[in-house]
Order: structure tokens, then C-alpha cells, then sequence
């Protein structure tokens, strides 16, 4: 497998460097937008826009189900974002289809990629294995993920301080009323 070019002090070499690996190697259509390469969104590829921190989940189902594609992670200002890379295969999706969280990006748009500032790769392509994965497959993944509930937070009341006081008993059973006899 060979990597994407890494970066080196010379950020102009950086990004033809970049540029010519991903057309070649990866045979992606990519130009330079804001002296950045950018992948368009044509051809038959989309993106799938959700919360970095869903990551972890979603990288381990998708190594699972053998549909692990190159996935570009973001730093954003408001919450870190990655994007899932896919292949359409010519289904129709639609912004209503996605779960809460994930934002679908189609034809025309653009995908920023490393060498950018502020994007890196989380899964790396790999010019070995150049498919894209299924983008029903992809949002299978999400939608998954965002299912998961997150892991309650913060110093509150463990569960079991508020279950009702049991008397105690034999057995952990509450004592049963015994008859006086005279």
C-alpha cells in the first residue's frame, strides 16, 4: 500500500504532490480549491457528513462488515466532523433518508482533503484496494451509530442508590407476617 505523500516544509510541493497521488494512485477526481486538493462529488461518489465522535463505533462495524472506506476527519469550531467516503452505485438517496446527525453530501459538492489544514485522514485510502464501499452500507453503519446512546456523564446518583429500601428479610425477601397465638 502506498500512503498519501506526506507533508514535508514546502507546502506548495505538498499539495501537487497530494494532488497527483490521489488522481493517479486513487484515480479520483480532484482539483485545488483555496491551494487545497478537494475530491468533487461526481462519478458516482458521496459523502456522508457526522460527529467525529461517533468514529470509533462506526470505523469498528464498518472493519466488521468489510465495507471500511477512507473516512476524512475535520476540526471544527462548534464539534469535530468526519466524512465517510462512498459509492452510490446509483441509488438515489436523499437528505430524509439520513438519521440525526449525518448530512449527505452529492453532486456538486466538494470534499476538502489532506494536506488541508484542519483535515485528516481517520482511515487512509488505500491505492491497493481503490473501491469505494456501498453507500447503503455506509449509512447502514450510521445509522447504527446513531442509535448508540452516549455514556451518561458527570457525578450523579449510581443506579442502585435509587431503588426503594428493601426491609430486610430472609433471603433478601421481605419478612412475612407471622400470627400471635395466645
Amino acid at each position: 500500500m502506498s500512503r498519501v505523500p506526506l507533508r514535508r516544509n514546502d507546502r506548495a510541493s505538498d499539495m501537487v504532490r497530494a494532488l497527483t497521488w490521489y488522481r493517479t494512485r486513487m484515480g479520483w477526481d480532484v482539483q485545488l480549491v483555496d491551494g487545497a486538493p478537494s475530491l468533487s462529488l461526481t462519478h458516482g461518489v458521496a459523502g456522508f457528513l457526522f460527529p467525529r465522535k461517533w468514529f470509533p463505533l462506526a470505523a469498528s462495524m464498518m472493519s466488521t462488515m468489510d465495507v471500511q472506506g477512507p473516512v476524512v476527519g475535520f476540526l471544527d469550531e462548534v464539534e469535530p466532523k468526519a466524512v465517510a467516503l462512498a459509492d452510490t452505485n446509483d441509488c438515489v438517496f436523499s437528505q430524509a433518508q439520513m438519521p440525526p446527525g449525518v448530512v449527505l453530501l452529492r453532486t456538486p459538492g466538494q470534499v476538502p482533503l489532506p494536506p488541508k489544514a484542519g483535515a485528516d485522514w481517520l482511515i487512509e485510502p488505500d491505492d491497493e484496494r481503490r473501491w469505494l464501499p456501498s453507500a447503503t452500507a455506509v449509512l447502514a453503519v450510521l445509522r447504527s451509530a446513531a442509535q448508540v446512546p452516549a455514556p451518561v456523564r458527570g457525578r450523579g446518583p449510581m443506579p442502585y442508590t435509587r431503588l426503594p429500601a428493601a426491609r430486610p428479610g430472609v433471603g433478601g425477601h421481605p419478612p412475612v407476617a407471622r400470627r400471635r397465638t395466645a
